[in-house]
């Protein structure tokens, strides 16, 4: 039997953290029109609180394809929250794949958490529809309720909703510069228009927005990310360049930086291997090529990709991923 795995995955930044239901198991028989997304809604009190979801068979390649009579299980696996779902008339107990499980079965998909489509990977620095001046109110720092002033040259309209996307770290591959990671932190709605200066209140926000974030007027809504799995095959080892979330190197959840990309074969959805390399020499004055093993450390999985670049979310480590990790698809 397939081993049974399930990632608790964090939460959109709209929301705070809301506990499920206090009942250990919910039972949920699919009606016509419901999607996982209503069920979150109705037994989470929230559809952001998601985990991610291997695919769990044939039948069911993308778990947001539910049917009348199937059966959805929420339960709590310590402190995640898994979701199951039983297709009506099955006997079968549901399976969720490991990720080198699910990269193995051709047309497997997997959802991943809405937080992690809030991550904007750009190989330019992004200049959007504007720019925030600053806080209206008293402060440096701006949250949900309160006010914006913003440069802009786009022909934005009163009740208007924009995005609010702030820099939050500059990718380097060594001394180089490899990418800029933003990420989406409020929401907000033009109040008023003064020539190119504009002033919006905060709807929603997941961190203070600072002086110097951009906006946007065109930004899709956030939704589960859904990847076609897959496990390429490069010419050679990649390399871990960078990380996001780790103060010392990174762990499960947290974001890394691969020096492969679209060029290497590399697209979002992409399962990959970390490994760490170590030499073996017997005798340091002995002459000869000497030994390198390269031992497991963890699975990255592909959320976005640049031409020779990608961005990864760490979804399983064996101990800390740090810079110059080796990362191999398939052998």
């Amino acid at each position: 039997m397939k081993k049974r795995i399930a990632f608790l995955m964090g939460l959109f930044f709209f929301l705070a953290l809301i506990s499920p239901c206090s009942a250990d198991e919910i039972k949920h028989t699919v009606k016509k029109g419901d999607t996982l997304w209503d069920i979150s809604v109705k037994y989470l009190k929230t559809p952001w609180q998601w985990p991610l979801v291997w695919a769990n068979n044939q039948d069911i390649t993308n778990p947001h394809l539910i049917y009348p009579g199937d059966t959805v299980i929420i339960t709590r696996d310590g402190g995640k929250t898994v979701i199951k779902i039983v297709r009506k008339g099955s006997t079968e107990e549901p399976l969720i794949y490991t990720p080198t499980e699910a990269a193995a079965v051709k047309g497997k998909t997997i959802v991943v958490s809405p937080q992690y489509s809030t991550y904007i990977y750009s190989p330019n620095v992004l200049t959007g529809s504007g720019t925030v001046i600053r806080k209206q109110e008293e402060g440096d720092l701006a949250s949900q309720d309160e006010h914006l002033l913003i440069r802009t040259s786009s022909d934005l309209k009163e009740g208007q909703g924009i995005t609010i996307v702030s820099r939050i770290q500059d990718i380097k591959d060594g001394k180089k510069a490899a990418g800029y990671l933003y990420k989406a932190v409020a929401t907000a709605r033009v109040e008023e228009i003064q020539s190119d200066i504009v002033k919006a209140h905060i709807t929603y926000s997941s961190q203070e927005v600072r002086a110097g974030s951009v906006i946007f007027d065109d930004l899709a809504a956030v939704k589960p990310m859904t990847l076609n799995v897959s496990e390429p095959e490069i010419g050679s080892r990649g390399k871990i360049i960078d990380h996001f979330g780790g103060v010392s190197g990174c762990s499960t959840f947290d974001l890394v930086f691969l020096d492969a990309g679209r060029n290497q074969g590399v697209e979002k959805g992409a399962i990959m291997s970390i490994v760490q390399p170590t030499s073996f020499q017997e005798d340091k004055e002995k002459k000869g090529t000497t030994p390198v093993f390269h031992e497991y450390q963890g699975l990255v999985l592909v959320l976005q990709t640049l031409d020779n670049n990608s961005m990864g979310l760490l979804v399983e480590t064996k101990a800390r991923i740090d810079k110059g990790f080796l990362v191999t698809g398939k052998k």
